[in-house]
């Protein structure tokens, strides 16, 4: 993980520039359940709550929301639309992208819909392992891109276990950087990035 946060590292949200719209990848929930009213958030969730911190500090009037479904159930987009409402955020400045299935297609998507409203720089909000994926992906469709990275997944903390000792938490992050790379190399084979 560590290879893949470094470029991305945060900034406080005065140093933040403003944009045109702030742009929320999905990835953030695992879906609808059979009981709830709102679909479950995962562990990727922190991009939620960094779009409405950059939203209420003013660095952008719209947030794009990413994400589509290959379920049948509703697209992801519409269910973090659900909780920027809980969050506060006002519906006229929510806009979804409900196709994607992928970053390639998150870009391309959401690109169709900025344009439309002549949105020309964007603050691009998702975990920061993913950022070095994401953000050619979207300069590659004309936007000047500001990383504004989340879901960071190294702790401060000394762990409860020696580090010696595997957990199902550092197969988790470890199996997510491995897919980061090998999306990355695959999406540089396309001619993607």
């Amino acid at each position: 993980m560590a290879s893949l946060e470094d470029d991305f590292r945060p900034k406080a949200m005065s140093v933040v520039p403003k944009a045109d719209a702030i742009v929320v990848l999905g990835g953030a929930t695992r879906g609808d359940t059979y009981w709830s009213s709102m679909a479950d958030l995962n562990a990727a969730a922190d991009r939620l709550t960094h779009a409405v911190s950059l939203y209420k500090a003013k660095k952008a009037p719209l947030v794009l929301l990413s994400g589509g479904s290959t379920t049948g159930s509703r697209p992801e987009a519409e269910q973090l639309r659900d909780y920027m409402v809980l969050m506060g955020l006002p519906d006229r400045a929510l806009l979804m992208e409900r196709q994607s299935l992928d970053t390639q297609q998150n870009a391309r998507y959401s690109a169709l819909i900025l344009q439309g409203r002549d949105v020309r720089r964007i603050l691009l909000v998702t975990s920061a392992y993913h950022m070095s994926r994401a953000v050619p992906l979207f300069e590659r469709q004309g936007f000047e891109v500001i990383p504004a990275p989340t879901d960071y997944q190294r702790l401060v903390g000394k762990p409860a276990v020696p580090r010696w000792l595997p957990t199902a938490d550092d197969l988790w992050r470890s199996t997510a950087a491995i897919k980061e790379y090998v999306g990355f190399h695959y999406y540089r084979s396309q001619g993607w990035l």
